[in-house]
């Protein structure tokens, strides 16, 4: 059982908590653990809890932890991906993987050629997408949960460039920055900004918008990617990037 992690919204209180609903499911069902039995829980906040499970009752079950610690898995920058959601169900795959990947945050983009808007009807996929990023978490031993923000415009994001020491938007034009390079001229920032376009691309007036806030065209090769292996490309290259740096 010491390799299963379940996930607790609220953190114990007095040293105990109740469980229920899918992660007791799992627990007592799949899991089949016992009174006596000891899980792994984690509270989404980079805190970890050794438990021993006290009580059960039907679909739900008490513990008592033993030992609590902050335990920091996360990368040295905090890395926020904007992306153009695409079609159909390619967005669950970009929140399981940048998740898995580290990712800070997550913001759903509307841009000029975007396909999907859901604007003003955006907390039920939102919810939906915070359980999958909570399953990419316990799978992957992360402690903090990726936080996937309401969907933006376009205009409304550039707005907060200035926010981020490193804002890069991915480009396919002539001009555009090797990314390697751009990361090669900030090995010391620790907030960073990527947006992805939709799959025809930004339009030239908002990357012109873009460039005018600060934002770097940039480039991961010469072919042009989906939406989401662009989002994972670059959080892995990002990943690769930084976690380097920190063990040189």
């Amino acid at each position: 059982m010491h390799q299963d992690r379940f996930y607790i919204p609220i953190p114990p209180v007095h040293d105990e908590v109740w469980i229920e609903g899918k992660e007791a499911h799992h627990i007592l069902h799949v899991k089949r653990a016992a009174v006596g039995g000891k899980i792994t829980l984690f509270d989404g906040k980079g805190v970890e809890y050794l438990a021993r499970i006290v009580e059960i009752r039907h679909d739900r079950l008490r513990v008592q932890v033993e030992h609590s610690q902050c335990v920091n898995r996360e990368l040295p920058v905090d890395i926020t991906i904007a992306f153009s959601v695409p079609k159909g169900k390619h967005s669950s795959f970009i929140i399981q993987k940048c998740a898995e990947l580290g990712v800070k945050s997550l913001i759903p983009l509307h841009c000029e050629r975007s396909v999907v808007d859901f604007r003003h009807k955006s907390i039920g996929k939102t919810e939906k997408w915070d359980k999958i990023a909570i399953e990419a978490s316990k799978q992957c031993k992360r402690n903090v949960i990726t936080n996937i923000e309401n969907m933006m415009s376009f205009d409304d994001l550039i707005n907060d460039v200035r926010n981020y020491e490193l804002s890069i938007i991915a480009s396919v034009e002539s001009h555009a920055k090797s990314l390697k390079s751009v990361l090669h001229a900030h090995p010391s920032v620790k907030k960073i900004l990527c947006l992805i376009g939709p799959e025809g691309g930004f339009t030239r007036k908002e990357t012109e918008k873009a460039v005018e806030a600060g934002c770097i065209p940039v480039s991961i090769g010469l072919s042009t990617l989906r939406i989401e292996t662009a989002a994972v490309a670059i959080s892995a290259m990002l990943l690769y990037a930084y976690t380097d740096i920190v063990c040189r």
